[in-house]
């Protein structure tokens, strides 16, 4: 086929020129350099190019890899792909959609490289020669790689691709039908028995509590506090870099010379460059000056970089390295502080570009964490997404509209790469509001997030300015430095951010991780006093009406699990000898028990965690905080203002911070009981050491009193339970 033909409608066969255009023209993305599109002769293709997200990196499929025997069949299988509508048969089996994103098909591409290069240790050199012993027997040898069950079933779906195209490929590339595509067969037979532990968001690891805290509450302080001296410092030096002309001026060179000569004729320092790497080139290339501030020299002498160079190389002789001084500073009063103390004394003109990146870093954390979005739905946001909405009650909500991309696909079932505009806002709190705000400030495109916002960005082989999630993940882990240098600086070792036990910090587990702390602290506590009970409704209103799995579903898993693992706990309370107290405490009984007869040693999915949260009964929330369980129902719980209307939408969760001593859904186990004992001890001792001022010491013993009386009653009731059992 060549380049300026068409591709044939029906099945003929495919045999590209060498100088084929490998990618279709209508996916191109526009603007695209017609230099860096692929041939088929080409032994890397460029697949990023077919798709729209800026965000997306070069994905590159590497050919050299291929065994040479077998490269031009699967090259041709591929050039397939990509231009032939899936074939019916895959769309019919397993609900398969229609492969056209870049970075799935850079995926199935490398797997069918995977194949060929164990075929030609089995010496064979063309698909044609493959029996179905043979994938049999490459089914074998996956499971002893030790990866999951679905991702060894999808790899070998993923060969069946070549199958399905053997239609439209010459003989010697048409593979035979796999085993497995049998309609009597199923994967088991060639994989074993499903091992898998459930899939999903749940098996996602969260950010370790003590790591997302610090972190938060640095990103934060970061968007709240520091960034209007980051901001500052940043339109200075956007004012002086638009001052260096495009062009040369005439006599530069020697306005520069005769400027460095009479500072030094002065007495004053020749300042020097503390751009990144500047300290790294010198050593590398053995210069035995320090290099010099060439940028901020021409930015305030209106002459280019290279003339400010060319006058340093005509002083070179006469200069010495005493002759040079600090990096220069910005003109930039700063006002935030950390504590008491100002968060630095001076921004210098060469820390801008990192301080921007680290303050961009910090308003995408609070963007992704806070708001629940996916990784591509927050990199995709735009200028003027936000919006302050006040409503006829009062009240103010932030709302944000931008685009979102897990399900949409066009009338052919294929996955529509840009996304569609989202119907329904999301609902943020203000700090998210503040970071966006930010950010707008930050950047001067339409994009909020890109790579392009660092000068020294490195180049790709194609335009992108999109900020992808794997450069996102190398942001953060630079914040996380920068922010434990501040912390160690200002001795706040409590705010120090450690590493993570699970590795790095991505975008994908601050989903998973703003739903654990909803849920499983009481009331959705976390670092500064924000409030994820707040949270959890606003995510649950923006969500809401949404008939796919999303944020509200994430949240009802983890709700779910929480309330799992409450009442396992309960249960092996009970069986193991533990007393109950408190008005609910036979209630607590009865959802220990009912737990255990229907759940327990049974495997918890999406729909039983949605029965177990459904379930009036079974609503059992620990306030270790408090040495309680609250057994919440709703139309009783004191903590709850609106429990007349809980019928019509009142709250279904316990409010940690109202609860109420009288309340009738209160009980309390012997451990707990003997954490309040604890607790009591902890008072006396304080009392002892005298160290509280008289209104604390008073308050601490208005509450020891009031913990004394708790345990008096849970002795008493086990008193009177345990006689009725003696004279039964």
């Amino acid at each position: 086929m060549s380049a300026s033909s068409p591709l044939p409608a029906g099945p003929d066969v495919v045999d590209p020129a060498p100088d084929t255009f490998v990618l279709p023209f209508n996916r191109l993305r526009p603007g695209f350099d017609p230099e860096q599109l692929p041939r088929f002769r080409d032994l890397a293709w460029r697949l990023a190019l077919i798709s729209p997200k800026e965000s997306n990196r070069s994905l590159v499929i590497d050919w050299s890899r291929c065994p040479a025997g077998l490269r031009p069949g699967l090259m041709r299988a591929a050039f397939a792909e990509l231009n032939i509508p899936t074939p019916a048969v895959l769309l019919q089996q397993r609900a398969a959609r229609s492969t056209s994103q870049p970075g799935t098909l850079r995926h199935n591409f490398q797997i069918w490289i995977r194949f060929a290069s164990w075929l030609d240790g089995r010496g064979i050199a063309e698909l044609s020669q493959v029996t179905t012993g043979d994938l049999e027997a490459y089914a074998e040898h996956l499971r002893p790689l030790g990866r999951r069950w679905r991702t060894d079933a999808k790899a070998l779906w993923v060969i069946s691709r070549l199958w399905a195209y053997a239609p439209y490929l010459p003989e010697s590339d048409r593979l035979v039908m796999p085993p497995w595509e049998d309609p009597a067969a199923v994967m088991s037979d060639f994989l074993g028995t499903n091992d898998d532990t459930p899939n999903g968001e749940n098996s996602v690891a969260i950010v370790h509590p003590a790591v997302m805290a610090p972190l938060l509450v640095w990103a934060l302080r970061t968007v709240l506090d520091l960034s209007p001296d980051i901001l500052a410092a940043a339109r200075e030096h956007r004012r002086l870099l638009a001052a260096i002309p495009d062009r040369a001026p005439l006599g530069g060179t020697e306005t520069t010379v005769t400027y460095l000569r009479g500072l030094l004729a002065t007495g004053e320092k020749l300042p020097a460059s503390g751009a990144p790497g500047a300290t790294a080139v010198r050593a590398r290339f053995g210069g035995a000056l320090p290099p010099m501030a060439n940028t901020f020299l021409a930015a305030i002498l209106g002459v280019t970089t290279s003339q400010v160079a060319r006058a340093r190389g005509i002083l070179s002789d006469e200069l010495t390295p005493t002759d040079f001084g600090p990096a220069p500073l910005l003109d930039v009063p700063l006002t935030a502080r950390i504590g008491a103390a100002r968060w630095r004394e001076q921004i210098g003109f060469d820390d801008v570009d990192v301080l921007v990146l680290h303050l961009s870093t910090a308003a995408l954390i609070c963007c992704a964490y806070l708001s629940g979005m996916r990784p591509e739905e927050v990199l995709a946001l735009r200028r003027g997404c936000c919006t302050r909405v006040e409503r006829e009650d009062g009240t103010v909500r932030f709302e944000v509209r931008g685009r979102h991309f897990k399900g949409v696909l066009d009338e052919d079932g294929n996955a529509i790469g840009e996304g569609e505009e989202r119907a329904d806002p999301w609902i943020v709190l203000e700090p998210v509001a503040r970071a966006i705000a930010v950010v707008e400030d930050l950047e001067v495109g339409e994009q909020l997030f890109t790579r392009t916002l660092y000068r020294y960005a490195k180049g790709t082989c194609m335009p992108r300015t999109g900020l992808s999630s794997d450069t996102a993940v190398e942001r953060i882990r630079a914040f996380t430095a920068w922010a434990n240098q501040l912390a160690t600086a200002h001795d706040r070792p409590h705010e120090l951010i450690p590493s993570d036990p699970d590795g790095a910090v991505t975008l994908r587990r601050f989903r998973r991780t703003i739903a654990w702390f909803i849920y499983r602290q009481p009331g959705g506590r976390i670092a500064l006093a924000v409030q994820y009970g707040h949270a959890a409704t606003a995510m649950s209103e923006s969500y809401a009406g949404r008939s796919k799995a999303d944020m509200l579903e994430v949240l009802d898993q983890e709700k779910g699990l929480a309330l799992a693992e409450t009442l396992t706990e309960a249960g092996e309370r009970i069986a193991a000898g533990e007393k109950v107290s408190g008005p609910a405490a036979e209630r607590y009984r009865a959802a220990a028990a009912e737990f255990s007869d229907r759940y327990a040693g049974t495997y918890l999915g999406k729909r039983e965690l949605r029965a177990l949260v459904a379930n009036p009964r079974l609503q059992v929330y620990e306030d270790p905080k408090a040495f309680l369980t609250c057994n919440h129902d709703a139309f009783t719980a004191l903590c709850n203002p609106d429990r007349d209307r809980a019928r019509d939408g009142g709250r279904h969760t316990p409010d940690h911070s109202r609860c109420h001593p009288a309340c009738a859904n209160i009980s309390r186990t012997d451990s707990q009981i003997t954490a309040l004992r604890a607790e009591v001890e902890r008072i006396d001792a304080d009392a002892d050491a005298g160290l509280d001022p008289y209104p604390i010491a008073a308050r601490e013993q208005q509450r020891k009193a009031h913990l004394t009386a708790i345990i008096r009653r849970h002795d008493a009731q086990q008193s009177a339970d345990t006689e009725v059992e003696e004279r039964r």
